[in-house]
């Protein structure tokens, strides 16, 4: 049997990562800032964030790119480690 929270967490962390794959965030550059403390964060920000039914809204459109998911509380941290061009 599993726990209601270990879903709920479960479901959290895939829609972080589904939100960073979309945002093209490096995930290793996320990890090294401030040795994971960035990285942990983040998860803290999303596994208590308010507005996850605008998250998955924005996941589900598709052309979620003409519009920045303005609503994330780790938006800024995610631009911030986008992939650069070339790598």
């Amino acid at each position: 049997m599993r726990w209601p929270m270990t879903r709920r967490v479960e479901r959290q962390a895939c829609r972080m990562h589904e939100l960073m794959d979309r945002l093209d965030v490096d995930a290793a550059a996320l990890a090294r800032l401030r040795r994971g403390d960035a990285y942990a964060e983040a998860r803290s920000r999303c596994l208590s964030c308010g507005t996850s039914n605008l998250c998955l809204r924005w996941l589900d459109d598709p052309h979620p790119a003409a519009q920045r998911p303005t609503f994330c509380p780790n938006l800024t941290l995610f631009e911030s480690c986008k992939r650069r061009p070339g790598s």
